[in-house]
């Protein structure tokens, strides 16, 4: 894909998360999902080792090789890899059909999921072997960024210090944080960089600093539109003139998720999906949202329609 000032604006400032790359019969996909973000512009990359059932990472290194174009990828050390991957796999394709035709079962499957996951471990020794695990499945010599995944304040992290900036002089990291699937108030101020879940419309005085990486944009904040635009004719006809051919805003409420939370903060944003048409779709949308004339005041009428209603967009 040929890049131009605005599709280098959205390398900049979006990323990949890559939960939901997993291998076996689901690898193929995967490899086309990297692939498409590439050919649409996306740059930055984000994984872990238990995402996509603890493939994510040995998927995203082979979706990479043979790549010309200049990446950075995140990777994550304290939760474990799953110790039986092909086991969960069968258990998931088992429970999903189940869990689609029952209303909140998907959630509670979830919630006991975490419930019952380890605890992280922070110890250095365990996170050298992770660092080192990580660059042998990413096929890498060097990650941009390393996080302590869900790490806690009472967790033991300056022991951390000497091996991590030893790595730094290495040359084999980047940087190094600490990461969170909740809001910032859960992590700890460890290293340079800070990852967590996008305030959401309602936090009206939430400032993250430059440096830091939002998720959740779609996830939390798209279901909000359709209701603000029930109520409002006028927005509704304001967030189509923003999208191709003045398509239904309803249709493309992830796309304008990511336009409204692009246009409120300076920070990266990562967003995810499993389908490599819809990851196209909702770029190519964002595209055109952010490059119309109109984009940053139908943000500021879609965030007073939020705030107006009381949006409770985050659980």
């Amino acid at each position: 894909m040929k890049m131009d000032s605005h599709t280098d604006f959205i390398s900049r400032r979006l990323g990949f998360g890559c939960g939901r790359l997993k291998g076996g019969h689901e690898k193929a996909n995967a490899l086309r999902l990297v692939h498409a973000a590439l050919d649409m512009g996306i740059r930055h990359f984000d994984t872990a080792p238990p995402y996509g059932l603890g493939m994510s990472e040995a998927v995203l290194g082979e979706a990479l090789r043979g790549r010309v174009e200049a990446v950075t990828v995140y990777t994550k050390a304290g939760l474990g890899r799953p110790a039986s991957p092909g086991l969960l796999r069968t258990a998931r394709a088992v429970v999903r059909p189940v869990a689609n035709r029952i209303p909140g079962l998907r959630q509670a499957v979830l919630k006991g999921m975490a419930q019952r996951a380890a605890p992280g471990n922070f110890n250095p020794d365990f996170i050298a072997r992770s660092f080192d695990a990580s660059l042998r499945a990413l096929q890498r010599e060097r990650v941009d960024g390393l996080l302590l995944h869900e790490a806690r304040a009472h967790d033991v992290l300056a022991p951390l210090e000497p091996m991590l900036a030893r790595c730094v002089a290495e040359g084999r990291l980047g940087a190094y944080g600490s990461s969170t699937g909740e809001g910032p108030d859960r992590l700890p101020r460890f290293g340079t960089v800070l990852q967590y879940r996008c305030p959401g419309p309602e936090a009206a005085d939430t400032r993250p600093a430059p440096g830091d990486v939002l998720h959740g944009a779609v996830r939390f904040i798209a279901p909000a539109i359709p209701q603000a635009i029930a109520r409002d004719r006028q927005l509704e006809e304001e967030l189509a003139s923003l999208l191709p051919g003045g398509m239904n805003p309803a249709a493309a409420s992830g796309a304008l998720a990511l336009a409204y939370a692009l246009a409120r903060w300076p920070n990266r944003l990562l967003f995810s999906t499993n389908q490599p048409d819809r990851l196209v779709h909702t770029l190519q949308q964002t595209l055109h949202a952010t490059g119309a004339p109109g984009w940053r005041p139908a943000m500021q009428s879609l965030h007073a329609a939020f705030a107006g209603a009381g949006v409770p967009c985050m659980p």
